[in-house]
């Protein structure tokens, strides 16, 4: 069931004050606020060396000597990478991991909230812990972590020592793909990009053969065919295939299975994303020099940006496709081919209903935020807002917004914003 679900839904408004935080410690860090809208949390400097996180008002019952990384869990607990005594662990609610280490970044929660992950440093070693458990074996290098689903981890680890100017040793390749720890028996000079399947036990990633050829490899196996450069690769949804951008004589394509997918060639594509219910393939693509697009199951749309497009999402049904956008120096949308009129200073995470018919999004303009749903902008300007919740029957939005050192947790009928 989806946790949206069981949200409170029929209470119009709840309030929580937050201008009086300030008074109250020496100073307090942006806010997050949880899935359902109940609570707002922040770090906070309760004096020179002392740090907890203040929810609703009350603070964490632990201080540190430092917090940062504060993330709002599924559950609606929060998290916070915390410090003491020059050790690091994950704090949730004010209750520590048993693990410490010498360092930990990168914090990353799955889907549902099971498992949340961290890189970890310890004896001059790097490693991954997934809820407090730490990788058997650790590496002299590690880097682009990735968190599945199912709650297993992979990351790019440096398996052979190299010291300085072994110019040699580099070119023979130092680096490996590590899943939950293991690394496999391949070695390669660059890897980026890892990529799960949605059963979380099979990866495929981009990596550097040489100087100057690129490949995909999948698991431990790599794709014959060599080529100018490669983008993150993607597990077709409910199949073991993989497709990826790669660049060929100057132009890219899309290849699926180390084979030509696509027919078209861009002068740029990458950022896949498919639709897990339809099977649809989308990316951000240039076939004109200055203008970006999407793509489409290799339609183009016939819409462009001249600045950047940063990412794409689809509903749940994945009869709506988001584009998140940058043209004429300012930000908006663009929804199914149809460009909003947003001129945004800022757009943030859209949410888009699971029939795809809503497509709410925050947006800050002149230094206030408001929200915007179906590319109408409600007027009400807020100090701070967090990304809203359409309702599971898609009648209602959750808004999350502060407003003159007030929290307000306000659920909105849609027909009235619509």
């Amino acid at each position: 069931m989806e946790k949206s679900k069981s949200f409170d839904w029929s209470t119009d408004l709840k309030e929580v004050p937050v201008r009086e935080w300030k008074d109250r410690f020496v100073w307090v860090e942006e806010p997050y606020v949880s899935p359902d809208g109940e609570t707002i949390a922040s770090i906070v400097n309760v004096e020179e060396g002392v740090f907890t996180v203040c929810e609703n008002g009350d603070a964490w019952d632990k201080e540190y000597d430092k917090a940062w990384g504060l993330r709002p869990l599924p559950d609606g607990k929060f998290a916070a990478c915390v410090s003491s005594d020059e050790e690091w662990t994950l704090s949730i609610n004010g209750t520590e991991w048993e693990n410490w280490f010498d360092f930990i970044w990168n914090l990353q929660i799955n889907r549902d909230g099971s498992s949340l992950s961290l890189a970890v440093q310890t004896d001059m070693k790097y490693g991954m812990a997934v809820n407090d458990k730490l990788w058997d074996q650790m590496y002299d290098n590690i880097n682009e972590m990735v968190l599945s689903d199912t709650g297993t981890v992979a990351a790019v680890v440096q398996v052979t020592p190299m010291a300085q100017a072994e110019i040699e040793v580099f070119k023979q390749g130092i680096f490996s793909c590590a899943v939950d720890g293991k690394a496999i028996e391949k070695n390669f000079f660059n890897i980026w990009d890892i990529s799960f399947d949605l059963t979380g036990k099979n990866v495929a990633y981009g990596v550097r053969l040489d100087r100057s050829n690129y490949t995909i490899v999948v698991n431990d196996t790599a794709w014959d065919k060599k080529f100018q450069s490669v983008w993150q690769p993607v597990f077709l949804s409910g199949t073991s295939s993989v497709i990826a951008p790669v660049k060929q004589g100057g132009k890219w394509a899309i290849y699926k299975d180390d084979q030509p997918f696509w027919k078209t060639r861009y002068n740029q594509i990458w950022k896949l994303v498919v639709s897990q219910k339809t099977g649809n393939i989308a990316a951000i693509a240039s076939d004109k020099f200055g203008k970006w697009t999407i793509a489409e199951n290799d339609r183009t749309w016939d819409m462009t940006a001249d600045q950047m497009i940063s990412e794409l999402f689809y509903s749940k049904d994945g009869s709506t496709l988001v584009a998140v956008l940058k043209d004429k120096e300012t930000w908006t949308l663009a929804v199914n081919q149809k460009k909003w009129n947003l001129a945004a200073d800022k757009v943030f995470h859209p949410c888009i209903s699971s029939d795809g018919n809503i497509v709410s999004v925050v947006i800050e303009k002149n230094g206030q935020y408001f929200l915007a749903v179906n590319n109408i902008v409600i007027p009400t300007g807020y100090d701070f807002m967090a990304t809203p919740v359409i309702s599971p029957d898609n009648t209602k939005i959750l808004q999350k917004a502060v407003k003159n050192g007030v929290y307000q947790r306000k659920i909105m009928s849609i027909d009235k914003i619509l």
